[in-house]
């Protein structure tokens, strides 16, 4: 079957109000801006920013690093990870990760406070996809990721305090991207490749026993008398 067809078929076993969800919150959902945590080890963290990432239509975040804590503590996520895409490669040295992301395109963008870094309000996002690096929460970002970042961006502080906790720095930083994405005409939505499969994950995994029912319709497909 191709996917608009399982679509259409699963679609019949959802409420026509979780359908229409599914169909408009996908439909802002977003690759352009994209997530790399690495190192983060206390659960709440990389939880609150998995929360962050669905409740602002980002689809994808990379756990890197060998430190990474990956549970999830399901009090503060919420039950986002259902919907957001998340690549786990602690198995992998983060420079090997972070070229990967390269390779398809993102700028690589650390948030740190070198001397050369900018406020993430002036983060140009014209100039193409955006991989937000950001470390963890003792040693934040390392070398590896900081070698190879094209840019760096920072948050002004104004306290005594020397930096936000990391799940607040990411909710401050993607909320602005986003924000500035949503209303730019940049082409920041999924391809409609990308869209479908994402609403059919989606469905499939709001249906009990999708794959039987799958199933059962392709053997009837395949038997015109059965049907």
């Amino acid at each position: 079957m191709e996917i608009e067809q399982k679509i259409e078929l699963l679609s019949r076993h959802l409420t026509p109000q979780r359908l229409e969800k599914i169909m408009r919150v996908s439909a802002d959902r977003t690759r352009y801006v994209t997530v790399v945590l690495e190192n983060i080890f206390y659960t709440q963290n990389f939880s609150a920013v998995t929360r962050t990432c669905e409740c602002l239509g980002i689809q994808d975040l990379y756990q890197i690093g060998t430190a990474t804590q990956g549970r999830l503590n399901s009090d503060v996520a919420k039950g986002a990870s259902l919907w957001v895409d998340i690549h786990r490669k602690t198995n992998q040295p983060a420079a090997q990760a972070a070229a990967a992301l390269k390779a398809a395109g993102y700028r690589i963008v650390a948030a740190m406070p070198t001397a050369d870094a900018k406020p993430f309000t002036e983060l140009n996002l014209s100039e193409g996809k955006v991989a937000v690096a950001m470390g963890n929460e003792t040693d934040g970002t390392g070398e590896e990721i900081k070698n190879l970042a094209d840019e760096f961006i920072t948050i002004p502080m104004y306290g005594f305090t020397e930096s936000f906790n990391v799940s607040v720095s990411a909710a401050l930083i993607l909320y602005d991207l986003t924000k500035r994405l949503r209303v730019s005409d940049i082409d920041w939505r999924l391809s409609a490749g990308e869209l479908a499969q994402l609403r059919y994950r989606w469905i499939r995994r709001c249906i009990r026993q999708g794959d039987k029912i799958e199933a059962e319709y392709e053997a009837r497909l395949g038997h015109p008398n059965l049907q």
